[in-house]
């Protein structure tokens, strides 16, 4: 098996964190992401420097035995401000990055999610998300070692719970979940769902 480490993100870890988002987002959400690859990363890379320090705090990486980051992730803790996936320059930089059309898609997309947005406001809990391997390293530990670490950082905090959100169709991510120990314990359903992507919360307690 490789050995990967987990380590604190650094703002030299922007060009491959943006990769990574990029590869989450064609993942999970085919389509939403369009335009040039190179344009899409300047894209991500752009939100993520817009956001300044909540871009990187609490954020973690996973890097492989050439030391290349293969994974990421980060906890949201209740007391905080969220991280602005659409910061203010966000359109501006997709029409220059992108072009019109895939512009107008991702406007769409934004618009779409917000009727599908979990609003963490439980302050037992911390919430992780961004969550994202690299699809050839998937399976070989790397993703559960960040896991653990992610859920580290919220028991040294002295919360009880991790929560994350998921969509419904992925389910193989719901199933990497529940081998750790996450039970589903929140439904985006009726009208909202129409309108966003459904989704589920699902919870872990954690303890030791």
């Amino acid at each position: 098996m490789p050995a990967f480490i987990v380590r604190p993100v650094t703002s030299a870890d922007i060009p491959a964190l943006a990769r990574l988002i990029v590869e989450l987002y064609h993942a999970e959400l085919p389509g939403l992401l369009s335009g040039s690859q190179c344009g899409q990363e300047q894209l991500l890379a752009y939100t993520l420097r817009a956001n300044g320090e909540a871009a990187l705090q609490h954020r973690l990486v996973v890097c492989d035995e050439q030391q290349q980051v293969v994974g990421t992730g980060m906890v949201q803790f209740p007391t905080e401000p969220a991280y602005e996936r659409a910061p203010q320059g966000t359109i501006a930089v997709a029409l220059r990055e992108l072009g019109l059309v895939p512009t107008l898609k991702l406007a769409m997309a934004v618009v779409r999610t917000l009727f599908g947005v979990y609003r963490h406001t439980n302050r037992h809990s911390a919430l992780i998300h961004s969550v994202v391997v690299s699809a050839p390293v998937r399976g070989q530990g790397a993703g559960q070692l960040l896991m653990s670490a992610l859920e580290a950082q919220i028991q040294a905090r002295g919360l009880e719970r991790s929560r994350l959100q998921v969509l419904q169709h992925n389910t193989a991510a719901q199933r990497f979940y529940q081998r750790l120990g996450y039970r589903e314990i929140w439904r985006l359903d009726g009208w909202r769902s129409r309108l966003s992507w459904s989704s589920l919360v699902m919870e872990k307690v954690l303890t030791g």
